[in-house]
């Protein structure tokens, strides 16, 4: 997860109760926050844009600026030192970025510390701007459907209050907007812009209208040159590459507010004069835009207490909306439910006093029920669970008391792993090698060039990925040999062995097939033959703790006369158990073998018994 700093000045201030770094860290922590300590940062200005960069102590200053790419190699006074700051580091909670500023989180903190009436009703003044979107954003050749505006006045700001912004922006970028694919975040001086008058969303050719982007400072280019040239177009030139038209937004008179989603323009560019905002948020989904604007106009009051917000008429072809709509999401939730879930003995009073810590609104109803009203500024809550875990965080993890459940049940290994390990053990004693062969084979291979005639019980995969994976294999053999023709080059002889399984279908079974565990060995080398495996199969069984007994086998794959049916003895029980013997010529022959090969297959399963 990307790591922020949260400047520490600004985080106590905005919170009344008195609290030391320790218990500043323990109470973050506890609301999930994973802390990774204080810091004093190192900042420098880029006086082509105003950028302001922060590196921690250790880092070497920046050898560019990282907003208009103006190099400080070439002009070092391009980068003016502008003191430090100290930090609280700690990694983004990506489901609550309405904390990843110290206003937001300044608001987390004063409802988890009770300090007051926590519900928080921010008042949203009427439209006073509008905002037409072009049909044409609808289509696939520029597609970015969903605008979502606001405007803010009386902001007063500084180069803190900047910085925070920008960086609210970015990490609103990564959160929600997926690196801006899904949203992306302009903010303008409204005084540069018309007043009063409407602005347009639409689309425009690569070099039909040329900008100032931001950092150029008089320079005009089109959208086609700001993705080529600028180093946020080519950052970014990746989410407008499928696109003939690119999305633009302008004012009544035609001045450039931004081209979507990569750069603002110059001459509308937020400054430490600016006063009033006007905030657009673009993209793909709906509710994500909408969400995106929440969080950082709420933020943008918490960071400002004297800001005021006004709502933007957004005017689609087929109907009109006005934005920011920060009305709570209601849900109802079970307290009874809520206390089981978490394990704990919660009287409705209690989760409703817990959600309130957590910044909801309470109504609560019968039986238990509550009505809670989410704000507008959460992402993370869309079930009914979602508000349990608040309940629990509120709670405090570090509360609950660990107990064991109330019955156990005690692990034990499969009979087929048994028995899978004690067959690997006593062939990797003997010498063999183990190998893991695909599942999944064709009929050319587990029927054809072992010479047998194709079955209709195989396992059949439906959309075969290749040719060569259409079923699910039902013999170990194949895989062997091909293992052994993948390693004619090695020295010889080769001794290798797999533990598996095979599968055949079954109506009694509850899939329609049934999985069976093989083991598999053989060897290959000029001096191969029966006699090597039999001892081999020999010691195997004994180590299983039956005898081995052969009867007359013939099989396509066998040379004639030296193949063998394997049967397992324990005193009066006998078991066929598999096959053994000598590998045909022709059978070698469509495996691409020079050399002799010596096998056996048992069933694993019929030695466990």
């Amino acid at each position: 997860m990307p790591v922020i700093g949260i400047p520490v000045e600004m985080l106590l201030e905005r919170i009344s109760t008195q609290l030391s770094r320790d218990e500043l860290v323990e109470h973050l922590q506890h609301l999930g926050c994973d802390v990774e300590g204080y810091a004093t940062l190192r900042r420098f200005r880029c006086e082509r844009c105003g950028n302001l960069m922060e590196i921690t102590e250790t880092e070497n200053p920046p050898v560019e600026c990282d907003r208009c790419g103006a190099d400080f190699r070439a002009n070092a006074e391009a980068r003016q030192e502008a003191g430090t700051s100290e930090v609280i580091r700690m990694e983004l909670l990506a489901v609550r970025p309405d904390m990843f500023e110290p206003g937001g989180l300044a608001r987390v903190l004063r409802a988890y510390l009770s300090e007051g009436d926590s519900t928080l009703n921010y008042e949203v003044g009427p439209p006073t701007c509008q905002v037409s979107v072009d049909p044409a954003m609808s289509s696939p050749d520029s597609f970015r459907p969903c605008i979502a505006c606001a405007v803010m006045r009386d902001i007063t700001l500084s180069d803190d209050i900047i910085k925070v912004i920008m960086k609210l922006q970015e990490n609103l970028h990564w959160a929600l907007g997926r690196d801006r694919k899904r949203a992306s975040i302009g903010v303008y001086d409204l005084d540069r812009l018309v007043q009063g008058a409407a602005f347009t969303y639409g689309p425009i050719g690569p070099d039909e209208k040329k900008f100032v982007p931001l950092g150029y400072q008089d320079r005009a280019i089109t959208a086609r040159q700001v993705l080529e040239e600028h180093p946020r177009g080519r950052a970014y030139a990746h989410l407008l590459k499928d696109h003939q038209r690119y999305p633009l937004l302008c004012d009544s008179q035609g001045q450039v507010l931004s081209l979507p989603p990569i750069i603002n323009s110059e001459g509308t560019k937020v400054t430490v004069q600016t006063r009033n905002f006007f905030i657009d948020v673009t993209g793909t989904e709906e509710r994500v835009v909408n969400k995106t604007l929440n969080i950082l106009v709420t933020s943008l009051l918490e960071l400002d207490g004297a800001a005021r917000l006004e709502k933007v008429s957004i005017l689609y072809p087929d109907r009109s909306v006005a934005t920011p709509d920060l009305s709570p999401q209601m849900i109802e939730l079970d307290s009874a439910e809520a206390a089981r879930t978490i394990g704990v003995e919660l009287a409705v009073e209690e989760v409703a006093r817990l959600l309130i810590r957590m910044g909801h609104s309470i109504m609560p109803k019968e039986g238990g029920k509550l009505l809670v009203a989410v704000p507008a500024y959460r992402n993370d809550i869309m079930h009914p669970i979602d508000l349990i875990e608040d309940v629990a965080i509120a709670y405090g993890y570090h509360n609950l008391v660990p107990s064991l459940v109330p019955t156990l049940t005690v692990g034990e290994e499969q009979a087929f792993e048994k028995g899978a390990t004690l067959c690997r053990r006593a062939l990797a004693g003997l010498g063999y090698m183990e190998i893991l062969t695909l599942i999944l084979s064709s009929e050319e291979t587990q029927y054809d060039a072992l010479g047998l005639e194709r079955r209709e019980d195989h396992v059949v995969i439906e959309n075969p990925i290749s040719v060569e994976q259409t079923l699910v294999r039902t013999s170990l053999l194949p895989g062997l040999l091909d293992t052994f023709s993948a390693n004619t080059d090695h020295e010889m002889p080769q001794h290798l062995f797999e533990v598996g399984r095979i599968s055949r279908l079954c109506p009694e079974a509850d899939t329609g097939a049934r999985e069976h565990g093989r083991v598999i060995a053989g060897a290959t080398g000029p001096r191969v033959d029966y006699s090597e495996m039999r001892s081999t199969c020999q010691a195997l069984l004994h180590e299983l703790g039956w005898k081995l007994e052969v009867e007359p086998a013939e099989q396509p794959y066998f040379i004639p006369g030296r193949g063998a049916r394997v049967v397992a003895t324990r005193g009066q029980t006998r078991h066929e158990v598999g096959l053994m013997g000598e590998i045909h010529p022709q059978v070698l022959e469509s495996f691409k073998l020079t050399q002799p090969v010596s096998v056996f297959e048992l069933e694993i399963d019929r030695l466990l018994v």
